[in-house]
C-alpha cells in the first residue's frame, strides 16, 4: 500500500508532533511504501505586496495543490498529521487523486480551536471530509463531537507508542533542595511556563526548601523579555534558569539533574515528555489532561495536578514531596502505560485500520449510558422536586413500549454491553416516601427498578432541612429500604447531610463520604455509585469521590462516557428522555 503522510513537522529532535510523526512513519514503513508532503512547504515564489492580503497565501495554496495531485496521484491512503490548515489541505489533496484520507489528530489540534475561528472552521470541515478519524485521547473525542457532530463513528483512539523499560526514577537534590523542569522544542505559553512562575510563589510560601525551575527550549525574543519582566517581578530571579534548545539526547542528559519533570499544559493529546521521563528515570508530575492523565488519573492521582491554580500546583507538589517512597507510584505508571501503549499494540491498531479490519463503533456505542434522574413520585401536581403518580406512569409505559426498560446502575453494570443498549438507569435523588408507596409498584409491574441515591443521616426524618421545597416529605426508614432492596432495589450514597461538598472543609468531605459508603455496605453488600447532592463538584470533589466510589451522578452537566466521565455521569429530565426516544 502507498501512504502519504501531511504534516507540518517530522523529526526525532523537533516537538511531540514531529517526533510522533517520525515513530508512524518508521511503525508503517515496515509494511507499506511511506511517503511525506509537508503542507507549509510551498514550491513557488509570489510577491506579497498585492492589491488583496489574501492574494499571497491564495496562489501559493493552489499552485502546491495541482503539483502535489501530479506527484501523489497513484496513492492509495492519505494521512493528515494534524488538523487545522494541515488536515484541510490534506483532505482537499486526497479528494483529488481519489485517494481514501484518514485524519490523525493532536492534542492541540482539537482541544482548543474552539477559541479560533479559522481553525475551527479548517478542522470541522477536515472532519466532515476523513472516513476515519484518529485521536489521542477521551477528551478529544468529546471535543471532536462537540466540533463536528457528524464526525460519530468514524472515530478511533490510538495513542502515541510506548517503547523502552522502566529504570527507577531517582531524585538528585532532595531533601536538601528540588529542582523543576520543563522542555520544549519552542518553550510558549502552551506549557504554562508562566503559570509555573506564580506557582513558584506559592510554593515558597508553605515550604522553605529551596526550589528551582528548569526550562530547556528555544524562546522568542519578546517572550523571553516578558518572562524576564515577571521573574523580576515576582522577586524569583534564582529560582528559575534558562537553558535554551537541546536535543533529544542533551534532553535526557539534563533530565538526570531534575527531581521532577512539570507539564503544567492546559491541553495535550498525549505527552510524550511523560513516557521519556519513565524510560529516563526521572520522575515527572502533570496536568489533568490527555490520554496519560486519563490513564493514570485512577491509579496514581497523586502524580496529577487536580487544578492548574497555582497555589493548588504548590499544594500538589508539596504533598507529593511528603510521600516516603515514590517509585511504587511510578512504577506503577509506567505498567500502566505499558499495558495500554506497547509498539505491537500501536502497530496493529494502525494496520487494523489500514485494511479496514477495525471495526469503529459510534461514540453512543462505547460505554455510553443514558439515565434519568428524579426525586419524588406523589400526588397530581409538578414541582421541581415532584414528579405525579400518572405522569410517572405514563412514562413508565412510553419507556416499556419503546422497546426499552428502566433499571438500577447496579443492574446495568452487571449487563453485558449490547444487552445495555435497552436499558437507561432510573434514579431518584434524597429518598422519599413516595417511592416506596408509589413509584416502585409501578416499575415492578413492568419488571424494572431503580437506584436511589439517600442520605444516611436523613433516614426517617422529614425534609425540613430543604427550606426551598414547600412540600412536607419524609425520607425512607430503615423498613423501606429492606423492602426496595427486596424489589431488586440499589441503595446508593448521596452524602449523609445533603450538604454542597463545595461548601466543605477536606474533613468534612471525607466524613460524608466514607460515613455514608459504610452505612451502605453494612446495608446491601456494596456501595459503588453516588450523587452529587445540588449537582455541585470539581475536579477535587470528583477526586474525593473516587477514593470511596467507583462512579457518581451529577445532574444536567458531565457527560455520559462509563469510561471518561464516571465521575460526572449526566443524567436527563423525563421530556428529554422522551425526545430522544420519538427520534428514533
Amino acid at each position: 500500500m502507498k501512504i502519504l503522510i501531511v504534516t507540518t513537522e517530522l523529526g526525532n529532535d523537533g516537538g511531540g508532533m514531529a517526533y510522533s510523526c517520525n515513530r508512524l512513519v518508521e511503525t508503517l514503513s515496515a509494511n507499506h511504501e511511506v511517503l511525506i508532503a509537508m503542507s507549509n512547504d510551498y514550491p513557488i515564489t509570489v510577491a506579497k505586496r498585492n492589491h488583496r492580503k489574501d492574494l499571497y497565501d491564495a496562489i501559493r495554496k493552489e499552485c502546491k495543490l495541482k503539483e502535489e495531485t501530479d506527484e501523489y496521484k497513484n496513492v492509495d491512503v492519505v494521512i493528515g498529521f494534524g488538523g487545522r490548515f494541515n488536515g484541510y489541505y490534506a483532505s482537499l489533496l486526497a479528494e483529488k487523486i481519489k485517494a481514501r484520507f484518514i485524519l490523525s489528530l493532536r492534542g492541540s489540534d482539537i482541544n482548543i480551536v474552539k477559541w479560533n475561528i479559522e481553525d475551527c472552521w479548517y478542522t470541522t470541515e477536515t472532519c466532515k471530509k476523513a472516513s476515519q478519524i484518529v485521536c489521542l485521547s477521551n477528551e478529544m473525542r468529546e471535543n471532536i463531537l462537540s466540533l463536528c457532530p457528524s464526525a460519530n463513528g468514524k472515530i478511533i483512539l490510538i495513542p502515541n507508542e510506548h517503547q523502552g523499560i522502566y529504570h527507577d526514577v531517582c531524585f538528585p537534590n532532595l531533601p536538601n533542595r528540588i529542582v523543576l523542569g520543563t522542555a520544549a522544542t519552542h518553550l510558549n505559553e502552551k506549557k504554562g511556563i508562566a503559570n509555573m512562575f506564580k506557582m513558584l510563589v506559592e510554593f515558597k510560601k508553605i515550604n522553605n526548601i529551596p526550589i528551582t525551575l528548569v526550562l530547556v527550549g528555544k524562546i522568542d525574543n519578546e517572550l523571553y523579555d516578558e518572562y524576564k519582566q515577571l521573574i523580576n517581578y515576582y522577586n524569583i530571579a534564582g529560582n528559575v534558569i534558562f537553558k535554551g534548545y537541546m536535543n533529544r539526547a542533551e534532553l535526557h542528559t539534563e533530565m538526570h539533574n531534575w527531581d521532577f519533570y512539570i507539564q503544567g499544559s492546559i491541553a495535550e493529546g498525549h505527552p510524550n515528555s511523560i513516557i521519556e521521563c519513565l524510560q529516563n528515570g526521572t520522575a515527572f508530575i502533570e496536568s489533568n489532561t490527555g490520554y496519560i492523565a486519563e490513564l493514570l488519573n485512577k491509579v496514581v492521582p497523586e502524580l496529577q495536578f487536580n487544578s492548574l491554580v497555582p497555589q493548588k500546583m504548590a499544594q500538589k507538589i508539596n504533598s507529593l514531596l511528603n510521600v516516603k517512597d515514590k517509585n511504587p507510584l511510578y512504577k506503577k505508571a509506567f505498567e500502566a502505560i505499558e499495558a495500554q501503549s506497547s509498539v505491537s499494540c500501536h502497530k496493529n491498531d494502525w494496520e487494523n485500520l489500514l485494511t479496514g479490519t477495525t471495526q469503529i463503533k459510534s461514540f453512543k456505542e462505547i460505554n455510553h449510558i443514558v439515565s434519568v434522574g428524579l426525586h419524588d413520585v406523589q400526588g397530581i401536581l409538578h414541582d421541581s422536586i415532584t414528579t405525579p403518580t400518572t405522569v410517572f406512569k405514563q412514562f413508565v409505559e412510553f419507556i416499556s413500549n419503546k422497546g426499552y426498560g428502566l433499571c438500577s446502575m447496579n443492574k446495568y453494570l452487571s449487563m453485558d454491553k449490547n444487552d445495555r443498549k435497552g436499558w437507561i438507569v432510573c434514579t431518584f435523588d434524597d429518598g422519599y416516601k413516595g417511592l416506596v408507596e408509589n413509584a416502585e409498584p409501578i416499575l415492578s409491574a413492568y419488571g424494572f427498578d431503580a437506584t436511589v441515591f439517600i442520605c444516611t443521616g436523613l433516614i426517617g426524618l422529614d425534609n425540613t432541612w430543604n427550606n426551598k421545597d414547600a412540600t412536607l416529605r419524609r425520607h425512607l426508614d430503615e423498613n423501606d429500604l429492606k423492602t426496595l432492596i427486596g424489589k431488586n432495589w440499589e441503595i446508593a450514597s448521596h452524602g449523609v447531610t445533603h450538604r454542597n461538598l463545595l461548601k466543605l472543609s477536606d474533613l468534612e468531605i471525607e466524613y460524608e463520604l466514607s460515613t455514608s459508603k459504610e452505612y451502605l455496605e453494612s446495608l446491601q453488600g456494596y456501595s459503588d455509585s453516588y450523587a452529587y447532592p445540588y449537582g455541585a463538584y470539581n475536579k477535587f470533589i470528583q477526586h474525593s469521590v473516587s477514593k470511596y466510589f467507583k462512579y457518581a451522578f451529577a445532574v444536567s452537566q458531565g457527560g455520559t462516557s462509563l469510561t471518561a466521565d464516571s465521575y460526572q455521569l449526566r443524567r436527563y429530565s423525563i421530556s428529554e428522555i422522551y425526545q430522544m426516544l420519538e427520534e428514533l
